[in-house]
């Protein structure tokens, strides 16, 4: 027997994925999320899918990534789920290849913006170093 699959009204999954359900339901106008579950009285009820589906969406913005590229996201991978036709499969794969590389393009980015900053800081501690320094050997004198 299969058991029953467990569905969360809109305020719960808010809660639990630390957003507004204004967010939620902001994100369903446009499309990139459509629960299709409805309780008898019309709440929106959300399964597994729909959760994981937030949670990505979630987490390219939090990369950065505009709803534009949001959707673009997830449309592709909506017709890799989808497509059984070689062409669509390999038109998939090689926009999904696209898009990988634009994440390694930001991963650089931001080693590189890391390594700035790193350096940005040993600049800081030797210049409040100095100006220690500098502080000591003027209440020496």
């Amino acid at each position: 027997m299969q058991e029953p699959e467990e569905l969360s009204r809109i305020g719960g999954v808010a809660e639990r994925l630390g957003v507004s359900t204004r967010t939620i339901k902001y994100y369903e106008e446009l499309g990139l999320v459509s629960p299709k579950n409805r309780s008898p009285g019309g709440f929106r009820l959300y399964n597994a899918p729909d959760v994981e589906r937030l949670q990505r969406i979630l987490r390219l913005k939090g990369m950065g990534f505009s709803l534009a590229a949001v959707r673009e996201f997830l449309s592709v991978r909506d017709a890799a789920r989808e497509a059984t036709r070689e062409r669509v499969l390999a038109e998939t794969a090689e926009h999904l290849r696209e898009r990988e590389r634009e994440v390694a393009e930001r991963i650089a980015k931001t080693r590189e913006d890391l390594k700035s900053a790193e350096a940005l800081r040993e600049e800081l501690i030797r210049d409040i170093s100095l100006c220690e320094s500098r502080m000591r050997e003027l209440k020496g004198a």
